[in-house]
């Protein structure tokens, strides 16, 4: 017999490996493709997720504290395309880098690279906020917010300040996401703040990607997202476990992308030897992307 303890229930099936639970409409934004597909982020692991919670909250309003190069918005706000909900999107960040002279140029173009991106497909229903976290928060009403993604500070301290500056802002459907919430370190407390607020709330953790961790803080959360949070034990690794598979094609493709960034960099600066071997590099790489298993197809003799 067949052991089948760890299979999820599946609805409309009548077999064990049925294919129903792939062909329902609820699983089909943990596969789909990022817009925004080349910026370095410890945030690709989890953009499976992203697209999966936007569908499943569907929030009137979003707002991400911290957001830099854009991969973690740029999924909540493609998601919030594809699914034609009517909504408000805020991205808020200074995209300041550093003190440093260089490191402010290269927030400026940072800000600058993704704004052109964004502006080109989100603009219709969201909105980049450049401004502190402390100044951009009376711009939002009291009990306006449905999802807050909190991705700023690491430290525990300046995490609770922000959390405790916003969190009269969330709806009474309100759901905050925290990024970094398994990230050690002496510099690194968002994982305890997480701890603190989670043991009083709905809420639940993926570890992987450095952590991400969701708080069900009102009391009409989105029933989807009570359902998540109320997971036992067995069936909230298996979720884990698939997201992080899902998750780990973004991370992967990013890095190749990485390496293919800096071999330009390391190539010699002779065009004529360089550009060729790039562009032949870029080639293959993209294709195994594309097609991981083509080196082990064997070849078709009539082509």
């Amino acid at each position: 017999m067949a052991d089948t303890a760890g299979v999820a229930n599946r609805p409309e099936d009548k077999g064990p490996v049925g294919v129903g639970a792939f062909l329902l409409d609820d699983l089909a934004p943990a596969f789909w493709t990022p817009e925004l597909q080349i910026e370095e982020s410890r945030w690709w692991p989890h953009v499976p997720f992203a697209f999966w919670l936007v569908a499943a909250a569907r929030p009137r309003s979003l707002v991400e504290l911290g957001t830099d190069r854009g991969v973690s918005y740029a999924a909540f706000c493609e998601a919030a395309r594809r699914l034609e909900l009517d909504a408000r999107f805020f991205a808020v960040d200074n995209w300041l880098g550093d003190e440093k002279a260089d490191e402010e140029e290269a927030g400026e173009k940072v800000f600058e690279t993704f704004k052109a991106f964004h502006d080109r497909r989100y603009a219709s229903f969201s909105e980049l906020v450049r401004a502190g976290f402390d100044a951009a928060r009376d711009a939002f009403a009291d009990g306006s917010i449905d999802l807050l993604h909190i991705d700023g500070p690491q430290d525990y301290d300046a995490a609770r300040d922000i959390h405790d500056l916003w969190k009269g802002k969330l709806s009474s459907r309100g759901v905050v996401l925290f990024h970094g919430t398994r990230r050690a370190g002496e510099n690194f407390g968002v994982g305890r703040l997480f701890g603190e607020l989670a043991g009083g709330a709905p809420h639940f953790e993926f570890p992987h990607g450095d952590g991400l961790g969701l708080i069900a803080s009102g009391p009409e959360a989105p029933e989807s997202i009570a359902a998540l949070c109320e997971l036992g034990v067995g069936r909230d690794a298996i979720l884990r476990e698939r997201f992080e598979f899902l998750g780990g094609r973004w991370q992967e493709r990013a890095i190749a992308f990485s390496l293919l960034r800096q071999f330009e960099v390391d190539m010699p600066r002779d065009q004529h030897i360089r550009l060729p071997i790039h562009k032949r590099l870029a080639r293959s790489v993209q294709k195994t992307i594309a097609d991981p298993m083509r080196h082990l197809k064997k070849p078709n003799p009539e082509s």
